[in-house]
């Protein structure tokens, strides 16, 4: 019985099995490392916390060494409890005892951290940008696996288009239009949708390890690009301003919808070759515009193109330099929401879309009723992104809710299913942030976790579906006054010709229709707009942010079409 308990205490704390048969002298020599790892440990917690801890985890190279010492430490610890009972007599019984300690307390802890570890390093080399080396062309679209079908009562798979295809299979993506020949100074190509490789270098200035400005904030536009059997190329359906309080953690969100009109373009050729300055057509419509209408007027190549254009434009329209771009497939919400085993989220408006395009079995009716839901992958997918049945105004608060849901449910409680996330996230998204500057992000998101959580969603009544100068002028005075930092300067007057005129005197353009395939011309007429839901995003009301103490103004916006603007009153966020 002596070599089972010697044995068990040594895999335990290496030295203990032989204090336990008085072998003091050899306990040391096994007691001494150990007690110095532990101490080491400890005094490193005691004195940067949890935060400081996981910010050395994540700097680049610590991971690698961090698998060695894993192996390194269990076979200290096999080595440790062979050593104590070499001198004990073995029973039949004690020898059972062993073996199994050996495989609970030994091999399964050190082959699941070796997991967690090697699946955290190659999610984070391939999810962040490379080094500036070479531009490389768009790979093919990743194929997302068919999540397992969902019990589920809130969703109701009642009907089927003809169209549909069987479970199991994927949306087949068309077939782009063919590029119209190079005008420009940079030539065509892309166009054919797909996510940048993974780790791919981007043709703007990457942000180094402190990934913001002087300004003391972090501007970083989340994008979720959908496509679907509907339309080609990518559009971003999810436009999403967060901005984070470098000083206080505190969190602004600004949603702009799909359905804007003559966003102002960012200096260079493209707005250059266009009389208002403007794109005539969608907001979303910017990453087809660049890829795929008009290549030739904008730098990069494949879809980096489109994600430096979609990047631009929404810099010059909210006046906030963009430290940095996130986009991800609206597939992977599928993945990741299923890797956590579902979500829990408060729907305050039942939700229901009589041809919601789902992303598997093609239109189907959608109904997800009103309360607290449990949500799957699928289902979660589907209220971020249905907008038949409602509006892109009510689908914005949605998505808001939804990511915030997702935020407050990650926490160390998901550890285990770290990798299990992380092989859900990988080639369904993408940023264009370096690896060294991870260290200083958590950080950053370890202060906004705690921070307060402001939203602001550019969306009627409030504002104008089609935009002037004076409207921009507006807006961007709203995203200061909501962050508390000082408006761009105000646009002087610009090129003699006229963006796209806004129809509010004969009706407001519907902001639930698909985008026209055509980049220009005035929309018909159609019912008035319906104004976006009062009610917040989240049940409970959150606190203001704190003014940065030291403002610096934003980057002067492109010139756009329209009179000088006049004072407008500012909108409440909500």
């Amino acid at each position: 019985m002596r070599f089972g308990i010697a044995g068990f205490l040594g895999l335990i704390v290496p030295g203990a099995g032989h204090l336990y048969v008085g072998r003091r002298r050899d306990a040391l020599l096994f007691l001494i490392p150990t007690t110095a790892i532990v101490g080491i440990l400890v005094g490193t917690y005691l004195a940067v916390g949890w935060i400081g801890v996981l910010k050395f985890l994540v700097t680049p190279g610590v991971l690698p060494v961090l698998a060695v010492v894993n192996i390194a430490i269990a076979v200290w610890r096999i080595l440790a409890a062979l050593d104590g009972v070499r001198l004990e007599t073995p029973t039949g019984r004690s020898m059972g005892l062993a073996v199994v300690a050996l495989a609970a307390l030994v091999v399964a802890p050190h082959l699941v951290a070796g997991r967690l570890i090697a699946s955290t390093d190659d999610f984070l080399n391939s999810f962040f940008s490379a080094a500036p080396v070479e531009e490389p062309g768009a790979t093919p679209e990743p194929e997302p696996s068919d999540p397992e079908p969902t019990n589920s009562p809130v969703v109701d798979h009642r009907k089927r288009s003809a169209w549909s295809l069987s479970d199991g299979e994927l949306m087949p993506t068309p077939t782009p239009t063919p590029t119209p020949a190079p005008r420009g100074p940079y030539g065509g190509g892309g166009g054919t949708g797909s996510l940048p490789e993974l780790g791919a270098a981007v043709y703007w200035d990457a942000p180094g390890a402190i990934p913001w400005g002087n300004d003391g904030r972090f501007d970083l536009l989340l994008l979720g690009s959908d496509a679907g059997s509907d339309r080609w190329s990518r559009r971003m359906d999810v436009m999403l301003v967060v901005e984070i309080d470098v000083a206080t953690g505190n969190v602004a969100m600004i949603g702009l919808p799909r359905n804007l009109r003559n966003a102002p373009l960012p200096p260079g050729f493209a707005r250059d070759a266009v009389a208002c300055g403007c794109l005539t057509g969608l907001l979303n419509e910017v990453y087809v515009e660049a890829t795929a209408r008009h290549p030739d007027r904008w730098p990069g190549t494949g879809a980096i193109k489109g994600i430096g254009a979609v990047r631009g434009v929404v810099s010059e329209l909210t006046g906030r330099p963009i430290d940095a771009v996130l986009v991800a497939d609206l597939i992977g919400v599928i993945r990741v929401v299923d890797a956590m085993g579902g979500i829990d989220i408060y729907v305050p408006t039942a939700v229901s879309d009589d041809h919601y395009p789902d992303p598997i079995r093609g239109s189907i009716d959608l109904y997800i009723k009103a309360g607290q839901q449990h949500m799957d992958g699928r289902i979660a997918l589907a209220y971020a992104r249905s907008r038949h049945g409602s509006s892109d105004y009510a689908r914005m608060a949605r998505q808001q809710t939804l990511l915030l849901a997702i935020r407050d449910q990650l926490g160390p409680a998901m550890i285990l299913s770290a990798p299990d996330l992380f092989a859900a996230a990988k080639r369904t998204a993408w940023t264009d942030l370096p690896r060294d500057s991870l260290p200083a992000l958590v950080e950053l998101f370890g202060k906004a976790a705690s921070g307060s959580v402001k939203h602001l969603r550019i969306v009627p009544p409030t504002y104008s579906t089609y935009l002037t100068a004076a409207e921009i002028a507006r807006i961007q005075k709203d995203i200061a006054k909501l962050l508390g930092t000082v408006p761009p300067p105000t646009p002087s007057p610009s090129p003699s010709a006229s963006p796209t005129p806004d129809p509010s005197a004969s009706g407001s353009a519907d902001p639930s229709g698909s985008p026209s395939g055509s980049p220009s011309g005035s929309p018909s007429p159609s019912p008035p707009l319906t104004p976006a839901p009062s009610a917040s995003s989240t049940p409970a009301p959150t606190p203001a942010l704190t003014p940065s103490p030291t403002p610096t103004p934003a980057p002067t916006p492109s010139a756009t079409p329209g009179p000088t603007p006049t004072a407008s009153p500012s909108a409440a966020p909500t």
